[in-house]
């Protein structure tokens, strides 16, 4: 139970009233690279389906060919609950000089969108390993092992040697995704609008470089920028949850960016008094859910 005492800087005058507990929000960054609903379903499942890739040629009163659906395994995504709490005692309450202590709201608010930023940031971390977020084919989100339901080749997302954010690395990238296929081998149009990069000088300076010059940056030959004419002008997304120790880096087609959350139960805040002790009691809880069927639309390195 908390007293007084852990408190005792507000029962005291003299404190500046720009308390470092005060503080603009930011905007939620996670819909920037996932997309967002709202469910009320008990699980989230999903597969993919493809079948026939081209009609065939045929000769007057000649039968037509049918041919099979062929159906990908189940992806199951199920939500998880979060909830934390605070309790103040009604002392504290009535000898705060500031009227700090009694903003319980506004610490549980912060406390739940950060639970999303980083639980959503989380699918960026996880990307290249997939202990947590597992696509369609049972990989990651990022791999060079990508495969198709309806086709032999792979599909990888990943160059087979990772390279660190620069002009080399971003047409490294480019070149997977201009090589993207569906599920039956066919050639997909991919044009990827977003960068997302870690929140660290180095890569957040080398992004604007490369999208700001008109010539290659970082060379003493004054090549033509083609990097500029491939992606004229993405979104670049700095990503200031993700482990900040991570180089990674991604590209994103948001058209087939099939990486959301699903919120089932949105943030909700309850608060009640304890008669026996006297203090106030307040919580803050929500249930969401974060996956990813279709790796198509994403490329990365992690050359951490």
């Amino acid at each position: 139970m908390n007293t007084q005492a852990s408190l005792n800087l507000l029962f005291r005058a003299g404190l500046r009233k720009n308390f470092r507990d005060t503080w603009n929000e930011y905007d939620p960054e996670y819909p920037e690279y996932l997309k967002v609903d709202n469910t009320d379903e008990p699980e989230i499942r999903a597969t993919i389906i493809t079948s026939i890739s081209r009609l065939m040629e045929r000769g007057d009163g000649e039968p037509v060919i049918y041919d099979d659906i062929i159906q990908g395994p189940q992806v199951i995504g199920v939500d998880k609950e979060f909830a934390g709490g605070i309790i103040i005692t009604r002392r504290t309450l009535e000898d705060d000089k500031y009227g700090k202590a009694n903003q319980s709201a506004k610490h549980l608010a912060h406390a739940g969108r950060m639970t999303y930023e980083y639980r959503a940031a989380s699918i960026l971390d996880d990307a290249f390993t997939g202990a947590f977020f597992r696509g369609i084919d049972n990989l990651p989100l990022i791999s060079v092992l990508h495969t198709n339901l309806n086709s032999p080749a792979l599909n990888p997302n990943r160059p087979a040697a990772d390279v660190s954010l620069s002009v080399t690395g971003i047409t490294a990238l480019l070149d997977l995704a201009q090589r993207v296929t569906d599920h039956n081998g066919d050639p997909i149009r991919m044009s990827p609008d977003k960068l997302i990069v870690s929140n660290n000088a180095a890569d957040v300076n080398t992004a604007l470089a490369i999208w700001n010059s008109a010539l290659e940056p970082f060379t003493p030959n004054n090549t033509d920028n083609v990097i500029r004419r491939r992606i004229p002008n993405p979104t670049i997304v700095i990503s200031h949850y993700k482990d900040l120790t991570s180089r990674s880096y991604f590209l994103q087609d948001s058209r087939y960016n099939d990486a959301f959350l699903s919120v089932k139960r949105a943030l909700e805040f309850d608060d009640t008094f304890d008669f026996d002790t006297q203090a106030a009691k307040a919580q803050s809880t929500t249930r969401f859910l974060i996956m990813f069927v279709d790796y198509r639309g994403w490329w990365g390195a992690d050359p951490t």
